[in-house]
C-alpha cells in the first residue's frame, strides 16, 4: 500500500477494513467500501500496477509514528519502533484476528501486546473496535489511538480525562472520550476496559513528512509529501499493571448534528471480556458450539476434472495430477509431511495440503490449510510445522485448534528490506544441521538504501539473529543441499549482471555478481566486481530459467546422489552431476526431462522415491506449456537409459562413466566426439551471448580430441583433450557413441563448467 510495504488487510465484515502496518505497530487506515484491490503477477498477470490499494471511502488514518511510549506523551513528531518492539505474528483462532507483537521499554524489557479489531454491530454504521490484551508492565504506558486534521471538541473530553473501570463511562471529570471535529465529520473515540485508563490529547499544527510507496520509487527511492496543519494526537494512557489487562478503545465516525452524548454512552455501554492471551497459541479443539459456527477447512476432490494421459520416455514415466480449477495451483513451494501428505504454498498466497499424493493421481484430494500468505516462494516442513517465505518475512504456520488449517501465523524473521516492488521477491528457506534458517533475497529492482537486498541470510532458529552470510544474487529462485557436508547450493537466474543462469556454491562472505545492498560497501554497488565462479552454467537451450532443485535418491535410476534442476520457460528438468577440483564445486549438465504441464519451479522427492514437479505460468512470465499451473510426478519405469551418467575433471582431459557398457570400437573412436569452449560476458545489460575466449560474441574455440581410451569394464571412456583451458564451459558432443546392444545415447551432448583443471 501506498503508505507502507509491510501492511495486513483485515476485513471486518465485506464493507468494513482496515490495513496494520507490522513495521510501525499501528492500524495505517480504515476504510469502508470494497476490500483491497489485489494487484501485480500473481493477481493481474501484469507487472505493473503492482501496488495495492482501496477504492473505498478512508474512514481515519494514523501518521507513520510509533504509536507506543513509556516515557509520556513523546514529544518528537516522528518516532520508529525502538530495538526489541517488533511484530510477532497473527492469529485467526476463533474467527477472530489477534496481531501479535512485542513494545520494548527503555529498560529493554518487552512488553507482548495482543491487537485485536472487530465491527461493532449497531443499526446505522459499524464502528471500530480496536482491543488490547496487554502482558504485565513495570511502566505506565501511552498508546496513539487517533491523530485527525481537527480540533478537539472540548465539552466532551479534556486531556486527563479519566475513564471509569469496565466501561466508557463518565469519570470524575467528564466523559471518557475523544471528540475530534474534522473538516466534514466528526470522529469519536472511548475507551474502556482496565481501572485508571485516561486520555491525553496534543493539539497543535504538526508539520512532518511522509514517505509514499511508489511503483518508480520502489526502485529508485519513493517521493516524500509534507503533512501540515492542525492536528489532534489522542493518546491513552494504561497504568503499569501486574497482571495481563484488557482494554478496547471503540472509534466512530459521526455527521453534523449528531447526538454525541447519546452516541458515546452506547459506546460506553459495550462489554469487554477479560484477557485470555494464552488463548492464541494454547493448543486445544475449540468447544463444539463454537467451532460449528466457524468455517471448515476447504477441500476439493479432482472429480469430474480432465485428465491428461500419462507422459515421459522409457526410463521416466511423467504423471499429471487433475487438478480441481478452483485451487489456481500455481506452485512455489513444496515439502512432505511426516505422513505422507504434499504441503504446497502457491504464488496467490495460499497453502494446500494434497492428500493421498503418492496414489493414483484421481485419487488425490486437496485442503487449504492457509491463505492470505505475500506471494511465498519456497516452504519448508520441519517437525510436521510448515515454514514459509513470504516476500516481506518467514512465518511459520500453526494449526492450534486440530481442524486442519492454520490458525497461527508466527513471523520468525523480517530483518530484511522490503520495497513493495513486484519483483522484491525472497526464496528459502533451508535449514542447516544446527536448525539454522538460510533465506535469499533478490536484489533485482532494488536499491543500495534496501537492507540486505541481493543478500543470503543466515538466521537463528529463534529468528532472533541475523547473519548476512554471502552477496551477489539477482533471482536465486532455487536452494538446496549437496555433498556429504550439507554445502549450500543456489540457482539465479540470467539478466543484468549475469550472461546465464547458474548454480553457485555458497560460502560466508563470498559475491556472486549481482549488485548487493547495504550492508555490502555503497561504492562497489552498480560497479564491476570480482565475483565467485558458479559451479554450473546452464547454457540457455537448457535452461534459459532455472528454478528449484533437489538430489536424487537410490531408487530413481543409475543417478542417485546427483542434482535435478528445474527450468521455467523450458517447462523442463535438467540433471547435474557436480565434483570438487582443487577445492571448487564444478561439473556437468544434460537435459532429463520435459513434457511438464506449466513451467517447472519446485521439485521435491516423496516418500514413494517418485519426483514430484510444482509448476506455473503467467503473462508476466511465460513458459512452454499448455497449463497456469500444474503438479506431476515422475517415476523410474525400470529401465536404464544409457547415458553419460558423469564426468570428472583430469589433467589432460575429461573422464566419462556411463550407465551402461559401451560399443569399445565407437567410444573409442577420437573422431566420435567434438568439443569446444565458450563462456559469458559480465556486465549490467541483459544475458549474454556465448563468447569464445577471444572475446568473439555466439562463437566458441574448439578443443581438440586428441584420443579415446575405453576402460577394460566399458564403463568408463577417457577423453585426452588439447588446447583447453579453465574458466569457460566445455561442450563435449558424442556424435556416433552407442551402447554394446547398439543403443544410442539418451543425451548426446553435455556442458562441463571448467573452472579448476586438476593438477598433475
Amino acid at each position: 500500500m501506498a503508505g507502507g510495504s509491510r501492511s495486513i488487510a483485515i476485513n471486518l465484515t465485506p464493507d468494513l477494513h482496515l490495513a496494520f502496518d507490522t513495521t510501525l505497530l499501528h492500524t495505517e487506515a480504515a476504510w469502508r467500501g470494497p476490500g483491497l484491490n489485489l494487484l501485480g503477477p500473481p493477481y493481474t498477470g501484469r507487472k505493473a500496477p503492482f501496488i495495492c490499494n482501496y477504492d473505498g471511502v478512508t474512514l481515519w488514518t494514523l501518521p507513520p509514528i510509533f504509536p507506543w511510549s513509556a516515557e509520556g506523551v513523546p514529544g518528537e513528531v516522528l518516532r520508529p519502533p525502538p530495538p526489541g518492539s517488533g511484530f510477532r505474528g497473527l492469529s485467526t483462532k476463533a474467527g477472530l484476528t489477534a496481531l501479535i507483537y512485542d513494545v520494548a521499554l527503555p529498560n529493554g524489557q518487552t512488553i507482548r501486546v495482543h491487537e485485536i479489531p472487530r465491527a461493532v454491530p449497531m443499526a446505522d454504521e459499524m464502528p471500530i473496535a480496536r482491543r488490547l490484551e496487554i502482558a504485565p508492565s513495570p511502566s505506565d504506558l501511552w498508546w496513539l489511538a487517533q491523530a485527525e486534521m481537527g480540533r478537539l471538541v472540548p465539552s466532551l473530553a479534556r486531556a486527563d480525562a479519566p475513564v471509569s473501570p469496565g466501561s466508557g463511562g463518565a469519570g470524575g471529570t467528564g466523559l471518557a472520550a475523544v471528540l475530534i471535529q474534522r473538516k466534514n465529520d466528526l470522529l469519536l473515540a472511548v475507551a474502556h476496559g482496565a481501572p485508571g485508563l485516561s486520555w491525553q490529547t496534543v493539539e497543535t499544527n504538526f508539520s512532518y513528512p511522509v514517505e509514499i510507496v511508489t511503483e518508480q520509487g520502489t526502485e529508485t527511492g519513493n517521493p516524500v509529501r509534507v503533512v501540515s496543519g492542525h492536528q489532534t494526537r489522542a493518546w491513552l494512557k494504561i497504568p503499569a499493571h501486574r497482571k495481563p489487562i484488557a482494554v478496547e478503545v471503540v472509534t466512530r465516525i459521526l455527521p453534523p448534528g449528531s447526538d454525541i452524548a447519546a452516541c458515546a454512552k452506547q459506546l460506553e455501554e459495550l462489554k469487554i471480556a477479560p484477557p485470555n492471551m494464552e488463548f492464541v497459541a494454547r493448543r486445544e479443539k475449540l468447544p463444539a458450539a463454537l467451532s460449528s459456527a466457524l468455517p471448515r477447512p476447504r477441500r476439493l476432490t479432482s472429480q469430474g476434472v480432465f485428465g491428461w494421459p500419462a507422459g515421459g520416455d522409457k526410463s521416466y514415466r511423467i504423471e499429471h495430477f487433475p487438478l480441481p480449477p478452483e485451487i489456481n495451483l500455481r506452485v512455489t513451494g513444496m515439502d512432505f509431511l511426516s505422513k505422507g501428505d504434499l504441503a504446497v504454498c502457491t504464488w496467490s498466497g495460499e497453502v494446500w495440503i494434497v492428500e493421498h499424493p503418492t496414489g493414483p493421481v484421481q485419487a488425490a484430494t486437496y485442503r487449504r490449510f492457509a491463505r492470505g500468505l505475500d506471494e511465498p516462494l519456497g516452504l519448508k516442513v520441519i517437525g510436521d510445522l510448515i515454514y514459509v517465505v513470504q516476500k516481506c518475512e518467514l512465518t511459520r504456520l500453526v494449526d492450534t485448534e486440530g481442524d486442519g488449517q492454520a490458525d497461527l501465523y508466527e513471523t520468525i524473521n523480517a530483518d530484511w528490506g522490503f520495497t513493495g516492488n513486484y519483483h522484491a521477491f525472497a526464496f528459502g528457506p533451508l535449514v542447516d544441521r544446527q536448525n539454522y534458517f538460510y533465506v535469499a533475497i533478490t536484489g533485482l529492482h532494488a536499491r543500495w538504501e534496501v537492507p540486505f537486498a541481493s543478500w543470503c541470510l543466515r538466521i537463528s532458529p529463534d529468528g532472533r539473529r541475523v547473519e548476512p552470510f554471502c552477496s551477489g544474487f539477482r533471482v536465486p529462485n532455487g536452494f538446496g543441499f549437496y555433498g556429504p557436508n550439507n554445502d549450500i547450493f543456489f540457482t539465479d537466474n540470467e539478466g543484468e549482471w549475469l550472461g546465464a543462469c547458474k548454480l553457485n556454491h555458497l560460502e560466508p562472505g563470498k559475491y556472486y555478481g549481482f549488485p548487493a545492498a547495504s550492508p555490502a560497501p555503497r561504492a562497489a554497488y552498480g560497479k564491476t566486481n570480482a565475483f565467485q565462479p558458479p559451479a554450473i552454467w546452464f547454457p540457455r537451450k537448457l535452461a534459459p530459467s532455472a528454478s528449484g532443485m533437489v538430489a536424487m535418491p537410490e531408487g530413481f535410476g543409475p543417478f542417485a546422489g546427483q542434482l535435478l534442476v528445474g527450468d521455467f520457460q523450458l517447462a523442463g528438468v535438467v540433471r547435474v552431476a557436480l565434483e570438487k577440483v582443487n577445492g571448487e564445486w564444478q561439473g556437468a549438465v544434460w537435459p532429463f526431462a520435459k513434457g511438464f504441464l506449466s513451467g517447472v519451479n519446485r521439485l521435491a522427492f516423496g516418500p514413494d522415491g517418485k519426483l514430484y514437479v510444482g509448476g506455473l505460468k503467467s503473462p508476466a512470465w511465460a513458459a512452454i506449456a499448455p497449463k497456469d499451473y500444474s503438479l506431476d510426478r515422475v517415476s523410474f519405469t525400470g529401465k536404464t537409459p544409457f547415458e553419460v551418467k558423469e564426468v570428472h575433471a583430469r589433467p589432460d582431459g575429461f573422464e566419462l562413466v556411463f550407465t551402461e557398457p559401451v560399443d569399445p570400437a565407437a567410444a573409442g573412436n577420437a573422431d566420435n566426439y567434438d568439443a569446444d569452449q565458450f563462456g559469458y560476458l559480465y556486465r549490467p545489460k541483459y544475458g549474454s551471448p556465448e563468447m569464445d575466449r577471444s572475446g568473439k560474441p555466439d562463437s566458441s574455440t574448439p578443443v581438440r580430441v586428441v584420443k579415446a581410451t575405453v576402460s577394460a569394464d566399458r564403463l568408463t571412456v577417457r577423453l585426452k583433450l588439447e588446447d583447453w583451458a579453465a574458466g569457460f564451459v566445455t561442450r563435449v558432443h558424442a556424435m556416433d557413441v552407442k551402447g554394446a546392444d547398439g543403443q544410442p545415447l539418451w543425451h548426446d551432448t553435455f556442458y562441463y563448467t571448467l573452472n579448476q583443471i586438476p593438477a598433475k
